[in-house]
């Protein structure tokens, strides 16, 4: 499965990143790199508790698109 996560780099340097298709998730890391490369294990953890709790585990399905605006 192959899930969007977006990426927002912090005031502090560190990155943190949230699935549209995983309401709660939160993944975070040093850097960008860091953060990327623990997603994958974080989404998994997700995905387990959820089967757990019993909870219905979503699909992928988000989208990302950019819009360019002139301000």
């Amino acid at each position: 499965m192959k899930y969007t996560i977006v990426l927002e780099e912090g005031l502090d340097g560190g990155w943190s990143a949230t699935a549209p298709d995983l309401p709660g998730l939160l993944l975070m890391g040093d850097t960008r790199d860091e953060l990327l490369a623990s997603a994958p294990e974080g989404i998994r953890a997700y995905i387990e508790s959820a089967r757990e709790l019993g909870m219905p585990i979503p699909a992928p399905g988000a989208a990302l698109a950019q819009v360019e605006v002139s301000a």
